[in-house]
């Protein structure tokens, strides 16, 4: 597909509603954070979320999953395990390895804080209708499928 005037502009367009996008739903999760527990921030509450949605994970992936080097993941994780919210146990797979998943108390945390973000989001979104919200989530994951690493041959 050819690049006009026209589908530059969308382009730039698209990269600053991303921008300002990626800089709202940073305070939009920090309110939910400080629910979740005084002690994490908006990032480390992405990482839990992402560690809740995943299951058992590796820190490897989970720093892949966010594109970020292993210290600065080190560094959430282990917040989120001196706080209680995230246990580290040994990979069955390779024991050299550790896993990480949600505490029970973790668990309990998020189910609290999920239905006050989801009530956040529903008042948030209350003049979408479901075709529109259908239209933006569908375009949505295309996006983030689009924005995938690509793999090496």
């Amino acid at each position: 597909m050819t690049w006009d005037a026209a589908r530059e502009q969308e382009l730039d367009s698209l990269e600053e509603q991303v921008s300002v996008f990626h800089r709202r739903s940073r305070r939009f999760l920090r309110t939910f954070a400080t629910r979740v527990h005084p002690g994490i921030d908006a990032s480390t509450y992405g990482v839990l979320l992402v560690i809740a949605q995943a299951g058992p994970m590796r820190l490897n992936d989970l720093a892949e999953e966010f594109g970020l080097d292993k210290s600065t993941m080190s560094r959430h994780v282990s917040t989120l395990i001196r706080l209680c919210l995230v246990q580290r146990d040994p990979d069955p797979v390779d024991g050299r390895a550790f896993l990480l998943k949600t505490t029970p108390d973790g668990q309990h945390r998020l189910a609290a804080v999920t239905d006050a973000r989801h009530a956040e989001w529903r008042g948030r979104l209350d003049r979408w209708d479901t075709a529109e919200l259908t239209a933006f989530v569908t375009g949505l994951t295309r996006l983030n499928a689009d924005l995938e690493p690509r793999r090496e041959p």
